[in-house]
């Protein structure tokens, strides 16, 4: 049997991720696109409709997407070491831990 590479979360440090518990970035990219790579992301929460590009930390278990239109209102979920936001759009950027 294959061992797995997933680290086994206790239930805090997993809500903690899953929820954002690092932090979060408001991000109104106006003038040129804003990319972040300071940290591990977790989540996009798109204020407007936002068309972004998102880099994944493990490409085994996430996606990486160009180009991805996401609706305002809507959330997606990830492990992304790179979130880019095109110019004229607006996200709440979630972190996964407060220092990574």
């Amino acid at each position: 049997m294959a061992k797995s590479s997933l680290h086994r979360y206790t239930e805090q440090e997993a809500l903690n991720i899953l929820t954002g518990g690092g932090g979060a970035d408001i991000v109104a990219a106006s003038g040129s696109d804003v990319n972040l790579t300071a940290h591990t992301y977790v989540a996009v929460t798109a204020i407007t409709e936002c068309d972004v590009d998102l880099v994944s930390s493990d490409t085994d278990i996430w996606d990486s997407h160009t180009g991805l239109v996401i609706p305002a209102g809507t959330t997606v979920y990830g492990n992304w070491s790179s979130v880019n936001i095109t110019d004229g759009d607006t996200a709440v950027v979630y972190r996964a831990h407060s220092t990574d």
